[in-house]
């Protein structure tokens, strides 16, 4: 039996990601797009970002979509859109970036974290009900790691409690639920254009609606300077001066290059799709890895690919020391930061403002800090879901089968591994994520 290689011995993958799985963020058509914007001096405002915004529109089939600075700012441009704001109460899981929930507070609305499905990874529709207070004003739905959230169930829920759906979809551009592509279920969806997405601006983010009303309100909040050419008849466009005290506005460079990749993201997605699942189908004999499951009849975008390990299926081992054995033998893995939002002094304080605000307010009936709350399964997922491998951006079969073939090598070591855990006990421990980042690569 072939040595572990974080034991002296030869590490499995052998070709370089770099070079055989990768591809660079920013191509050549980007670049040509970018470099066009600059020779006509548009380095703040840009009909580039409109053409987006119209393209982008089309490609999701939303009516309205209006182009931020981040996908976090979209995110809070949207609950002010839907008319969320002090003492109201946003539902949101706690395995998520802190992006999801931290926006809440900045509209003076407490987040109130629920579970999510342990299969799924996404928001348990189930746990989301029995949070519903009279507070309650609005659903925050992440599909997390570009796998669509139950939205029939999510919807039905809103209908029944009159409650507003934030579709964020910061993992998820192109994702399908029963037909329709995530983003548009909702009553606001938000994407965002980071550089470690699967359509990048740099930074960036788009919100996508079919109600005029959340649009325009949404527009006020951060994009002063597309009030004036509201119709006449809009409840903003008197505040075309001012704004609402934000500004959102992008950075036209940026979007030039999201609106370039658009053209391709289709092309793209299926080759990193279509090398998941091979991956997957390659490593489906491994019990002690459990891929992330997809509702039916929708279609997950692998912008990610995260799975959960179950440590009793091979022997106790503890994860730290699956991904070390894995890292020496060249596979790109990480530790998940997502779960541990419902702990952190943001939301377990909950005097972001003073004078008691959010929680605390004359417009919040108790306190709804986080503090001492608990989420099992939230928890659970914490400690348990990790990133099984990165994008594989173009076809590289030979590679995929290397990190197959690491993973099997592992997997048939479970003795060395556990003389390893006793010899290294003290280091291994207390082993935590650097961040709360969905991408802590294990070095």
């Amino acid at each position: 039996m072939a040595n572990l290689a974080l034991l002296g011995g030869e590490k499995t993958v052998t070709l370089d990601y770099e070079k055989v799985g990768n591809l660079p963020i920013v191509g050549a058509k980007a670049k040509a797009a970018v470099n066009e914007v600059m020779d006509r001096d548009e380095i703040s405002l840009s009909p580039i970002v409109q053409e987006f915004e119209k393209k982008f529109c089309k490609y999701v089939g939303a009516e309205y979509g209006i182009c931020l600075s981040n996908g976090t700012s979209c995110l809070q441009a949207a609950l002010f859109g839907c008319g969320v704001g002090p003492g109201d109460e946003v539902i949101v899981p706690s395995y998520t970036f802190w992006a999801s929930a931290a926006p809440i507070v900045a509209t003076n609305a407490v987040p109130v974290f629920c579970e999510v499905n342990p299969d799924t990874h996404c928001i348990d529709p189930v746990d989301v009900e029995k949070r519903i207070t009279k507070k309650t004003k609005a659903i925050m739905c992440v599909h997390v790691w570009g796998n669509p959230c139950d939205m029939d169930a999510i919807m039905a829920i809103a209908k029944k409690y009159d409650l507003k759906v934030v579709e964020d979809c910061s993992h998820a551009h192109g994702a399908m639920y029963k037909g329709k592509k995530v983003g548009t279920i909702g009553d606001v969806g938000c994407f965002s254009l980071q550089g470690s997405k699967i359509l990048v601006a740099g930074e960036g983010g788009i919100l996508v609606t079919n109600n005029r009303e959340y649009y325009e309100r949404a527009t006020a909040l951060g994009s002063y300077e597309r009030l004036g050419s509201l119709p006449d008849d809009s409840n903003y466009k008197q505040y075309a001066l001012t704004g609402m005290g934000h500004k959102f506005r992008p950075h036209p460079l940026g979007i030039a290059i999201a609106n370039a990749q658009l053209d391709e993201l289709d092309e793209r997605n299926a080759v990193r799709n279509g090398n998941a699942k091979y991956f997957e189908e390659l490593i489906a004999d491994i019990d002690f890895i459990k891929i992330q499951d997809t509702y039916e009849n929708c279609e997950k975008m692998y912008s990610y690919h995260y799975a959960r390990y179950d440590h009793e299926k091979f022997g106790g081992i503890r994860l730290v020391t699956l991904l070390k054995a894995l890292a020496a033998e060249g596979v790109t893995c990480g530790l998940c930061g997502y779960g541990r939002l419902h702990q952190a002094p943001l939301f377990t304080k909950g005097d972001v403002f003073g004078k008691g605000c959010p929680v605390k307010c004359p417009y919040a009936d108790e306190n709804r800090t986080s503090e001492g709350l608990e989420l099992p399964v939230t928890e659970y997922l914490a400690d348990a879901s990790f990133m099984l491998a990165p994008r594989f951006e173009q076809p590289c079969k030979e590679l995929i089968e290397q990190f197959s073939a690491a993973y099997h090598k592992v997997a048939a070591n479970l003795d060395e591994l556990k003389a390893y855990e006793v010899e290294h006990e003290e280091e291994l421990k207390n082993y935590k994520p650097k961040s709360g980042r969905s991408i802590n690569i294990f070095r």
